[in-house]
């Protein structure tokens, strides 16, 4: 067998995300539909991570774990958020990108480790030293197709 490397590793796990930009949205896997894109606050509610748009609520999921851990994350809470999904027959928003909004400005979300230089797609312990993530954003005009960020 051959060498994997670990540049191999990350392109897969990039494409794997299948994240695209803002404006690029396209049907996800199994749906005809395209991608729709909502703002908001994110929130934690009762039965998961909500997301507040003026006055109506969603409840979010997600089928990629990593982003729905990441909607669950604390330090999102309260952030305002665009995320680009489709809403599921009960209601429910099916968020298959996230972006943060600052100042009119988006942003990738990802984790890392200062002290292994380690980055994940999630939050949680670093896989090295298992010390916590911190939470990073990068602007979206930075995000190249090999930086590792939450779908």
């Amino acid at each position: 067998m051959g060498k994997i490397s670990m540049a191999s590793i990350a392109a897969s796990i990039v494409m794997g995300a299948g994240w695209v930009l803002p404006g690029q949205a396209r049907a996800q896997a199994g749906s005809s539909k395209p991608l729709r894109a909502i703002e908001g606050k994110l929130l934690e509610g009762a039965h998961g991570p909500q997301l507040q748009t003026g006055s109506k609520f969603y409840s979010l999921t997600s089928d990629s774990p990593s982003l729905l851990h990441t909607l669950s994350d604390p330090r999102l809470r309260l952030r305002d958020v665009k995320l680009e999904g489709r809403e599921k027959p009960d209601g429910q928003f099916e968020v298959a990108h996230l972006f943060t909004v600052k100042n009119g400005k988006l942003y990738k979300v990802r984790y890392y480790c200062n002290v292994c230089n380690i980055v994940a797609q999630e939050p949680g312990p670093c896989v090295c030293c298992q010390r916590p993530t911190e939470l990073e954003e990068i602007p979206l005009k930075e995000v190249t197709p090999d930086t590792i960020v939450v779908p």
